[in-house]
């Protein structure tokens, strides 16, 4: 009976015989599939989240960039506001500025740096911005930056003019009431607004070899910062060489005009005067023309460089230039010129060379001296390198300086001694900048 039935089960399955091991194949792909759906699933969200967190991350260095942009920028424009501080570094030394919160919470801190032991400073302005908080990203700027020659304001040497109203080798007689030689700076009348900064600088009245040669008048008028300066370093080299490259001979042949002959003399009374051309320009040609002391003067900028010789003696005249004392040998004997201003002249500008400078009868210089008096010259009196006298008026005017030097073409041969131009700093390349994220 037992064997009828299975044979009866095998007929109803074809015949073939079943076995208990078989299983289903389905149910194993099914899950593999959910499990590759799985991961690719957590691998979506995860890519998600990395480019979340990789916006968020670029949007904190780009907020980075912009506060310090802004910092490097609000530094350098207020320059002057920390040039006490700047002016008391020394080369390797560092200035680091108060940390500054912006209305949106990120912040920025400024470190000056001076990298230059020499006279000309060289700073690196290295601003660091941060955005998103302790924990956002950072990214510094920098500019570096000189005091070269920026306009009107800055300070120059010209070889070593102008350190004083006066730097001499020889004798200085500063004599009567009403007589100043002062080294405070002051500028030009009417040259104020617009023309000049609003910074002065201070200089001695009087720098010289060797101060037993000066001669003053307890009424006469001696100021500076100091007054009086014994520099015994002043020597030939001082008046023969000018800034780097700039020799005696070199600044003699940039004349523009000469006045004047070796061994004769030659005054001028109230022929110095502005020219123009038909247009209305300043005619620059005309050796008469000595610029205008009025800003609002078509030859305000005119500065000529006049080659003085012999004897030479303006008076009643107006005017602005590089005046250079220039000397011959007769016999042996160097024999350098004599400048004489004399009766109301009023001149801007600088006086250097070899020879003698005498001012007298209310006749003024604003700007700088600079003679060697070791040219003797009988109409200059024994060894007389300078003389003040009768109401006249010697004043320093680093203004003066500035726009002689600027004007004239000699800014080549400048070497800048403070900070200059508009913001205090100029400068040398463009802004570099690194960053760091957190």
């Amino acid at each position: 009976m037992r064997l009828m039935r299975l044979a009866k089960r095998d007929h109803m399955n074809g015949g073939a015989a079943l076995t208990s091991d078989q299983r289903g194949f389905v149910l194993p792909i099914v899950i593999i599939c959910l499990l590759l759906m799985g991961l690719m699933s957590v691998a979506a969200m995860l890519t998600a989240d990395d480019e979340i967190r990789s916006g968020r991350a670029m949007h904190k260095a780009s907020a980075a960039f912009y506060v310090a942009e802004a910092g490097l920028n609000e530094v350098f424009s207020k320059w002057p506001d920390y040039q006490t501080g700047i002016d008391a570094l020394m080369g390797g030394d560092s200035l680091v500025l108060d940390r500054v919160t912006l209305p949106t919470g990120d912040t920025y801190q400024a470190v000056i740096y001076r990298w230059d032991d020499g006279v000309q400073p060289i700073y690196e302005l290295v601003v660091e911005g941060r955005a998103g908080g302790p924990s956002g990203s950072l990214k510094r700027l920098s500019y570096t930056l000189t005091s070269a020659p920026g306009g009107p304001g800055s300070v120059y040497t010209l070889g070593e003019c102008c350190e004083g109203a006066a730097t001499v080798r020889g004798e200085v007689i500063v004599d009567g009431s009403g007589t100043a030689l002062n080294g405070y700076d002051e500028n030009p009348a009417g040259w104020d607004a617009g023309v000049c900064p609003e910074s002065l600088y201070d200089k001695p009245g009087i720098r010289m070899k060797d101060t037993s040669l000066l001669t003053e008048d307890p009424d006469a008028e001696l100021t500076g910062t100091p007054p009086i300066v014994q520099d015994p370093t002043i020597d030939d080299q001082s008046f023969s060489q000018f800034g780097p490259d700039l020799t005696w001979d070199d600044i003699k042949a940039m004349a523009d005009f000469t006045w004047g002959s070796h061994g004769g003399s030659l005054e001028l009374v109230n022929e110095i005067r502005p020219s123009y051309n038909g247009d209305g320009s300043c005619n620059t040609s005309d050796p008469y023309n000595w610029g205008s002391n009025d800003p609002s003067d078509a030859c305000f900028d005119h500065f000529p460089i006049i080659l003085i010789r012999g004897d030479f003696s303006i008076e009643a005249s107006y005017g602005q230039a590089v005046f250079i004392l220039d000397y011959y040998t007769s016999g042996g004997t160097n024999i350098g010129a004599e400048f004489d201003l004399d009766d109301d002249a009023d001149l801007n500008g600088i006086i250097l060379g070899k020879g003698c400078v005498e001012l007298k009868d209310r006749g003024a210089f604003h700007g700088a001296v600079f003679v060697d008096g070791d040219y003797s010259n009988p109409l200059c009196g024994s060894d007389v390198t300078l003389e003040v006298k009768r109401d006249a008026q010697l004043d320093y005017s680093q203004c003066a300086v500035d726009r002689a030097i600027l004007n004239a073409g000699l800014d080549e041969f400048a070497e800048a001694a403070v900070p200059g131009g508009a913001s205090g700093a100029q400068l040398l390349n463009d802004r570099a900048f690194g960053e760091m994220f957190r």
